[in-house]
């Protein structure tokens, strides 16, 4: 099964593709999104629109996991983040792939044992979990690839009769 996690941001997105079987990870592709920078947001949000669509004709993904929004302090941040995740969201149904999301804390807990761990230590386990791997791996690559993994292994627990169901959103293909 291949999966695609991404980490969204409206001017940097994170992707991280992996080949999943029962047991076995691998590295396939990973990469960013940069929408031109100094647009106004409707054309980044185009862009990145754009850029998605082309990679999931290009890679043919089976299912996309997608980071769910971290809401800090500020609400503008939280805003922004929102739209991209909007527009990552409609790419992703647009093309009739399943989508799953991730709350943060759950996606570090399932890669790296603990829900706060820090970006440096995403970064590390991605690396040895995943065979293939690069051996440095951008911040929001990294955490794409996190992504995909926390998918892959719920999904296989699923697959096993352990744990609660994923939560989906989307239509199947």
């Amino acid at each position: 099964m291949l999966i695609l996690g991404l980490d969204p941001g409206s001017l940097c997105t994170g992707y991280g593709l992996i080949a999943a079987e029962p047991g076995h990870m691998r590295y396939c592709l990973s990469g960013r999104l940069r929408p031109p920078r100094g647009e106004a947001l409707p054309q980044r949000l185009f862009a990145l629109r754009e850029g998605l669509d082309g990679l999931l004709r290009e890679q043919r993904p089976d299912a996309v996991a997608l980071e769910q929004a971290f809401v800090g302090r500020h609400a503008r941040p939280a805003l922004v983040l929102g739209h991209a995740r909007g527009a990552l969201i409609v790419s992703v149904l647009g093309a009739g792939l399943p989508l799953f999301e991730y709350a943060p804390r759950l996606v570090k807990l399932s890669v790296v044992g603990t829900g706060g761990a820090t970006k440096p230590q995403v970064q590390t386990m991605v690396r040895c979990l995943l065979q293939g791997a690069p051996p440095v791996l951008p911040a929001d690559e990294a955490d794409a690839l996190a992504v995909a993994l926390c998918h892959a292994n719920r999904a296989e627990s699923i697959q096993r009769g352990l744990g609660a169901p994923v939560r989906r959103a989307g239509v199947g293909r």
